[in-house]
């Protein structure tokens, strides 16, 4: 069952966004995949967006949140 995962500064999207952003990256993958030949697999596609922790995530080396 293939798994996304997205790490995100605590806070930084609200519940509709992280939806959003759950359907559209689940779309793309089952996209890839029925290209590929693999048919339809979107119903197995996991989506997994873990927050950090205040001072958790680094972006260009730089601490975010």
């Amino acid at each position: 069952m293939p798994t996304i995962p997205v790490t995100v500064p605590k806070s930084a999207w609200s519940v509709a966004a992280k939806a959003e952003m759950a359907a559209t990256l689940t779309d793309s993958l089952a996209e890839v995949a029925k290209n590929d030949g693999q048919g339809d697999i979107k119903q197995y596609i996991n989506v997994h967006i873990e927050e950090t922790a205040e001072g958790g995530y680094a972006m260009g080396g730089n601490v975010v949140g």
